[in-house]
C-alpha cells in the first residue's frame, strides 16, 4: 500500500493487539483501517507515539489523498470533533482513517480541553500520551 500523502510505502507495525499500516520514514502518518481506531488501547497508542512525533518528510495538505485500500477512492478531510480543530481524512467507502503527523498531538491537546464526551480510541490515545511525557524512551520503535 502507498501513503496517501507522501506515496512512500506503507510498512506494517504492530502495536498492541493490532497491526497498522504506517509511513515509517516518510511522512510519519499512519493508516487505521475501518474500525481499528476505535479499538486502539493505551498500550497500542503508547507503541505508536514515538512515530506519531517523528516524520522524515512532509506530505501536502492541499492535494487529494487516495485511500490506500480502495483503488481510486479520494480520501475526505473532516473534522475531528465539533470544535473543529483537527481535520483527518477518512474513506467514504471504507471508513478507513488517515492521521497526518502531528495530528495525534493536537487530538490529544484538544481532547484535554474537551467538555464533550470523546471516542474510546481517542481517550486511549491521550493515555497513551501522558504515559510518554512521564517516561521519555530514548529507544528507536520497531518497525
Amino acid at each position: 500500500m502507498k501513503c496517501p500523502a507522501c506515496k512512500n510505502p506503507l510498512r506494517e507495525k504492530g502495536a498492541g493487539e493490532m497491526t497498522l499500516d504506517i509511513c515509517y520514514g516518510g511522512c510519519g502518518g499512519i493508516w487505521f483501517d475501518g474500525t481499528e481506531l476505535q479499538r486502539v488501547t493505551a498500550r497500542a497508542a503508547t507503541t505508536l507515539h514515538s512515530i506519531w512525533q517523528a516524520p522524515v518528510s512532509n506530505g501536502k495538505l492541499t492535494d487529494p489523498r487516495m485511500c490506500p485500500r480502495c483503488p481510486e477512492q479520494v480520501l475526505e478531510r473532516k473534522w475531528f470533533s465539533d470544535s473543529k480543530q483537527v481535520e483527518i481524512d477518512q474513506c467514504p467507502k471504507c471508513g478507513g482513517i488517515w492521521l497526518d503527523a502531528g495530528e495525534f498531538s493536537r487530538i490529544y491537546d484538544e481532547i484535554k480541553g474537551a467538555k464533550v464526551t470523546t471516542p474510546i480510541w481517542a481517550v486511549a490515545m491521550a493515555e497513551a500520551a501522558n504515559i510518554v511525557k512521564a517516561e521519555p524512551s530514548d529507544t528507536p520503535p520497531n518497525v
